[in-house]
Protein backbone atom coordinates (compact mmCIF):
# COMPACT_ATOMS: atom_id res chain seq x y z
CA UNK A 1 0.00 0.00 0.00
CA UNK A 2 1.14 3.33 -0.84
CA UNK A 3 2.39 5.63 2.57
CA UNK A 4 3.65 8.12 1.34
CA UNK A 5 1.69 11.79 1.73
CA UNK A 6 1.35 14.79 1.36
CA UNK A 7 0.68 17.35 3.69
CA UNK A 8 -1.62 20.40 2.67
CA UNK A 9 -1.74 23.46 6.00
CA UNK A 10 -4.80 23.00 7.59
CA UNK A 11 -4.62 26.39 8.76
CA UNK A 12 -6.77 28.14 6.09
CA UNK A 13 -9.41 31.67 6.40
CA UNK A 14 -12.29 29.40 5.64
CA UNK A 15 -13.42 27.14 8.06
CA UNK A 16 -14.88 24.23 7.12
CA UNK A 17 -17.48 22.61 10.20
CA UNK A 18 -18.67 19.68 7.87
CA UNK A 19 -17.17 16.33 7.19
CA UNK A 20 -17.46 12.22 6.71
CA UNK A 21 -17.23 9.47 9.28
CA UNK A 22 -15.62 6.30 7.17
CA UNK A 23 -17.65 3.45 8.11
CA UNK A 24 -15.91 0.87 6.50
CA UNK A 25 -12.70 0.72 3.55
CA UNK A 26 -12.82 -2.17 1.02
CA UNK A 27 -9.91 -2.59 -0.79
CA UNK A 28 -10.76 -3.18 -4.99
CA UNK A 29 -7.34 -2.88 -6.57
CA UNK A 30 -3.18 -2.41 -5.71
CA UNK A 31 -1.11 -1.39 -8.22
CA UNK A 32 2.51 0.01 -8.52
CA UNK A 33 1.06 3.60 -8.90
CA UNK A 34 -2.21 3.67 -7.27
CA UNK A 35 -4.48 1.72 -4.81
CA UNK A 36 -8.05 1.74 -5.51
CA UNK A 37 -10.51 1.49 -1.99
CA UNK A 38 -14.38 1.76 -1.79
CA UNK A 39 -15.26 3.83 1.05
CA UNK A 40 -18.72 3.54 2.65
CA UNK A 41 -19.47 6.87 4.81
CA UNK A 42 -21.49 8.48 7.60
CA UNK A 43 -22.40 12.18 6.11
CA UNK A 44 -22.84 15.15 8.61
CA UNK A 45 -26.61 14.83 8.16
CA UNK A 46 -26.18 10.98 9.25
CA UNK A 47 -26.97 9.08 6.05
CA UNK A 48 -24.67 6.63 4.00
CA UNK A 49 -22.81 7.20 1.49
CA UNK A 50 -20.50 5.22 -1.18
CA UNK A 51 -17.02 6.80 -2.27
CA UNK A 52 -14.40 5.56 -4.43
CA UNK A 53 -11.25 6.46 -3.91
CA UNK A 54 -7.87 6.40 -5.75
CA UNK A 55 -5.21 6.62 -3.23
CA UNK A 56 -1.94 7.91 -5.18
CA UNK A 57 1.68 9.16 -4.19
CA UNK A 58 2.87 12.37 -4.30
CA UNK A 59 4.02 14.43 -7.28
CA UNK A 60 6.04 17.05 -7.92
CA UNK A 61 5.81 19.91 -10.38
CA UNK A 62 8.23 22.32 -11.91
CA UNK A 63 8.00 25.75 -13.02
CA UNK A 64 11.66 26.46 -14.21
CA UNK A 65 12.63 29.68 -16.79
CA UNK A 66 15.37 30.56 -18.27
CA UNK A 67 15.59 34.31 -19.91
CA UNK A 68 11.99 34.76 -19.45
CA UNK A 69 11.46 31.48 -21.56
CA UNK A 70 9.30 28.95 -19.75
CA UNK A 71 10.52 25.22 -19.87
CA UNK A 72 7.77 22.90 -20.89
CA UNK A 73 7.90 19.12 -21.85
CA UNK A 74 6.04 17.80 -24.71
CA UNK A 75 4.73 13.93 -23.79
CA UNK A 76 2.47 11.23 -24.70
CA UNK A 77 -0.11 10.64 -21.93
CA UNK A 78 -2.19 7.37 -22.70
CA UNK A 79 -5.18 8.43 -20.61
CA UNK A 80 -5.31 11.56 -22.89
CA UNK A 81 -4.82 9.73 -25.58
CA UNK A 82 -2.71 12.39 -27.21
CA UNK A 83 1.21 14.43 -26.55
CA UNK A 84 0.50 17.39 -23.64
CA UNK A 85 2.35 20.24 -23.67
CA UNK A 86 3.05 20.61 -19.46
CA UNK A 87 5.96 22.15 -16.94
CA UNK A 88 8.16 18.82 -16.16
CA UNK A 89 6.37 16.79 -13.34
CA UNK A 90 6.93 13.41 -11.75
CA UNK A 91 6.44 11.50 -8.80
CA UNK A 92 8.28 11.34 -5.16
CA UNK A 93 9.92 8.19 -4.77
CA UNK A 94 9.47 6.06 -1.55
CA UNK A 95 11.56 8.14 1.15
CA UNK A 96 12.53 10.74 -0.90
CA UNK A 97 12.66 14.77 0.15
CA UNK A 98 9.89 16.47 -2.50
CA UNK A 99 12.51 18.92 -3.45
CA UNK A 100 15.38 16.10 -3.95
CA UNK A 101 12.79 15.01 -6.23
CA UNK A 102 11.53 17.85 -8.47
CA UNK A 103 15.06 18.41 -9.04
CA UNK A 104 15.69 14.86 -10.02
CA UNK A 105 12.74 14.87 -12.19
CA UNK A 106 13.51 18.04 -14.13
CA UNK A 107 16.94 16.61 -14.57
CA UNK A 108 15.68 13.76 -16.27
CA UNK A 109 13.33 15.66 -18.31
CA UNK A 110 15.24 18.47 -19.53
CA UNK A 111 18.77 17.70 -18.94
CA UNK A 112 18.72 21.24 -17.16
CA UNK A 113 18.78 22.07 -13.10
CA UNK A 114 18.12 25.17 -11.20
CA UNK A 115 20.58 27.67 -8.81
CA UNK A 116 17.60 28.49 -7.42
CA UNK A 117 14.48 26.65 -5.62
CA UNK A 118 11.48 27.61 -4.36
CA UNK A 119 8.07 25.67 -3.37
CA UNK A 120 5.27 28.11 -4.48
CA UNK A 121 2.34 25.93 -3.67
CA UNK A 122 1.00 22.64 -3.11
CA UNK A 123 -2.58 21.34 -4.67
CA UNK A 124 -4.67 18.56 -5.22
CA UNK A 125 -5.16 17.97 -8.63
CA UNK A 126 -8.38 15.87 -8.30
CA UNK A 127 -9.80 16.05 -5.01
CA UNK A 128 -13.04 14.26 -5.68
CA UNK A 129 -11.62 10.83 -6.10
CA UNK A 130 -7.92 11.08 -5.67
CA UNK A 131 -5.33 11.45 -2.83
CA UNK A 132 -2.46 12.87 -4.83
CA UNK A 133 -1.36 15.80 -3.79
CA UNK A 134 0.98 18.13 -6.21
CA UNK A 135 3.54 20.44 -4.47
CA UNK A 136 4.45 22.85 -7.11
CA UNK A 137 8.17 24.53 -7.14
CA UNK A 138 9.54 27.74 -8.82
CA UNK A 139 12.93 26.97 -10.39
CA UNK A 140 15.69 29.79 -11.62
CA UNK A 141 18.74 30.31 -13.21
CA UNK A 142 18.82 27.07 -15.15
CA UNK A 143 21.74 25.60 -16.88
CA UNK A 144 22.65 22.36 -18.72
CA UNK A 145 23.97 19.40 -17.07
CA UNK A 146 27.00 18.01 -18.50
CA UNK A 147 25.85 14.51 -17.80
CA UNK A 148 22.05 14.12 -16.76
CA UNK A 149 20.81 11.30 -15.29
CA UNK A 150 18.73 9.33 -17.99
CA UNK A 151 14.91 9.41 -18.67
CA UNK A 152 13.18 6.78 -17.35
CA UNK A 153 12.72 3.95 -19.98
CA UNK A 154 8.77 4.58 -20.84
CA UNK A 155 8.97 8.15 -21.37
CA UNK A 156 9.35 9.94 -24.95
CA UNK A 157 10.05 13.51 -24.12
CA UNK A 158 10.54 16.73 -25.93
CA UNK A 159 11.40 20.11 -24.73
CA UNK A 160 9.56 23.12 -25.55
CA UNK A 161 10.57 26.57 -24.80
CA UNK A 162 7.97 29.11 -24.45
CA UNK A 163 7.48 32.98 -23.75
CA UNK A 164 4.72 33.35 -20.95
CA UNK A 165 2.61 35.54 -23.76
CA UNK A 166 2.96 32.27 -26.28
CA UNK A 167 2.02 30.31 -23.38
CA UNK A 168 -0.80 31.91 -22.16
CA UNK A 169 -1.78 32.13 -26.46
CA UNK A 170 -1.19 28.26 -25.96
CA UNK A 171 -3.66 28.01 -23.37
CA UNK A 172 -6.46 30.03 -24.82
CA UNK A 173 -6.03 28.36 -27.86
CA UNK A 174 -6.32 24.86 -26.44
CA UNK A 175 -2.96 23.75 -26.95
CA UNK A 176 -2.12 23.69 -23.51
CA UNK A 177 -4.81 21.30 -21.35
CA UNK A 178 -2.67 20.28 -18.69
CA UNK A 179 -4.04 21.77 -15.45
CA UNK A 180 -0.97 22.02 -13.84
CA UNK A 181 0.79 24.01 -16.33
CA UNK A 182 -2.18 26.31 -16.42
CA UNK A 183 -1.35 27.25 -13.04
CA UNK A 184 2.34 27.33 -13.63
CA UNK A 185 1.48 30.19 -16.77
CA UNK A 186 -0.88 32.06 -13.98
CA UNK A 187 1.83 32.08 -11.33
CA UNK A 188 4.30 33.27 -13.99
CA UNK A 189 2.17 36.59 -14.73
CA UNK A 190 1.43 37.41 -10.95
CA UNK A 191 5.44 36.87 -10.73
CA UNK A 192 6.30 39.15 -13.40
CA UNK A 193 3.51 41.60 -12.51
CA UNK A 194 4.86 41.79 -8.84
CA UNK A 195 7.97 42.44 -10.26
CA UNK A 196 7.30 45.61 -12.47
Amino acid sequence: MLKLTCQIKKERSIRVKFGEKTLSKEDIYEGSIIHLERLKVELQNETVSYREIVRHSPAVAIIATKEDKLLLVRQFRKPAEEALLEIPAGMVEEGEDFLFSAQRELEEETTYQAEEWKEVAKLYPSPGWSTECLTVYRAKNLHKVAHPRPQDADEHIEQVWLSLAEAREALEKGEITDMKTAYAIRELEIEYMKEG
